[in-house]
């Protein structure tokens, strides 16, 4: 499928999109859980990824940052049909161009972040997908690994909040890792209309401590 510009938006899926790094995959899991209401404690690899166990209602694209936004979108879109569970979809994807998200969807949810996260997303990166996912131990200063750093760097531009835009919640990199809990949970369950009480502060915190020791033991490499 290509996006059919003419088409007015859908309501139907709500995608995540995010730089690689940044916690996609798990804040797609935190949704998605809550929707379902689902407490159970979220199940990470070593480094805390949540690319094995994370739940999302559609899965999503598995093509990474550099793939063209059309790409990914259309996979979003062609893979609804298979889709036997309660409206709206959610998914996470790589995807860059906020407009074109928004000539495809009618909301969505994106996470920023500033030039001083981008040390500890690019440790996260490493730890989370090229040790954890990949099992490659190449070092962190490795050119394959500088190259994820320039493209965070490269691209920061792009994932910054825009204003005037309230069909796209905006969530921080330092809100999802840093910040007050039940600050970001309100924030979610108003735009998503889920109870504030179905996300699971537990699975969070589990995420934070898991990212955080990861950075810790890839930042000092």
């Amino acid at each position: 499928m290509i996006i059919n510009r003419d088409m007015l938006p859908t309501e139907d899926i709500i995608p995540i999109s995010y730089m690689s790094g940044t916690g996609g995959n798990f804040l797609c899991h935190f949704i998605v859980s809550a929707k379902r209401n689902i407490q159970d404690i979220i199940e990470l690899s070593k480094y805390g990824n949540s690319h094995d166990h994370g739940s999302k209602d559609i899965a999503g694209p598995p093509y990474g940052i550099t793939m063209p936004d059309h790409v990914k979108i259309d996979f979003i879109l062609n893979n609804e049909k298979s889709v036997k569970v309660e409206k709206p979809y959610y998914t996470n994807a790589h995807i860059v161009d906020v407009e074109l998200i928004n000539s495809a969807f009618k909301k969505s949810i994106r996470i920023t972040y500033d030039p001083d996260d981008i040390s500890d997303i690019s440790a996260a990166y490493y730890g989370k997908f090229r040790v954890d996912v990949r099992k490659t131990k190449l070092s962190i200063n490795h050119p394959a690994n500088l190259e994820v750093t320039l493209l965070q760097s490269k691209f920061n531009e792009k994932f910054k909040k825009i204003e005037n835009m309230p069909n796209v919640l905006f969530v921080s990199w330092k809100e999802l890792f840093k910040e007050n809990i039940d600050d970001l949970i309100t924030k979610l369950s108003i735009f998503t209309d889920i109870n504030a009480e179905n996300f699971s502060k537990e699975s969070l915190i589990h995420w934070r401590n898991k990212t955080q020791y990861c950075i810790d033991t890839f930042t000092e490499t």
